[in-house]
């Protein structure tokens, strides 16, 4: 019988037993989700009763994914689908298995995996005036952000600042990401943006 080590206890579950919880951070189940799905290769059942009231509320989320503080990967929805616990619960499990950039996460790499959930606020369309106006909007508020063009599409978390804090970088980065020319931004684009809430 395979005995879980303390590693992977602390990945797979809060510090409390299933027939017990009560997650109530969208952190500690993502989790729990991820830890089962790794080990038992499919998504665990979660209990509606086991739902804490701050993640039944409506919202979209994006699960980011790290092993030894390395991108592995990020999967969410920007608009809302449904009660965010389960957003949280798809996202969780296509983050480590379903992010065509990485490979797959596995049991050996539990213990050095850590996690971030960004839940985020309803999308707002932004329509700035010219260009000099976008810009100065980006580098006051730094949002999250998704560009669309041609039929195409992408979207950058607010943390993705954290790296591009130009904003004309960040533009160029999100429109290559949507299969765009990185200066597809200055003119006939859709700019849609979002933040992320803080507990």
């Amino acid at each position: 019988m395979h005995r879980e080590t303390p590693t992977e206890l602390s990945v797979m579950r809060p510090s409390y037993f299933m027939n017990d919880v009560r997650f109530n951070t969208a952190e500690d189940l993502a989790k729990y989700v991820i830890g089962k799905f790794v080990k038992d290769g499919d998504k665990p059942d979660i209990p509606p009763e086991s739902i804490g009231e701050a993640l039944k509320r409506i919202a979209g989320c994006f699960v980011t994914v790290y092993v030894d503080g390395n991108l592995r990967g990020c999967i969410g929805n920007a608009v809302a689908k449904g009660p965010l616990w389960k957003s949280v619960t798809d996202n969780a499990v296509y983050a480590v298995s379903e992010d065509y950039r990485f490979t797959h996460i596995n049991k050996d790499e539990l213990g050095r995996l850590t996690l971030e959930v960004s839940v985020l606020t309803p999308l707002t369309e932004y329509k700035p005036k010219n260009t000099p106006e976008l810009l100065r909007f980006l580098q006051q508020e730094k949002p999250g952000l998704i560009v669309s063009k041609y039929g195409r599409s992408a979207l950058f978390l607010p943390q993705v600042w954290d790296d591009l804090p130009r904003p004309e970088d960040f533009l160029a980065h999100l429109c290559l990401k949507a299969g765009l020319d990185p200066d597809d931004w200055e003119k006939g684009t859709q700019f849609w943006i979002f933040r992320r809430e803080t507990n």
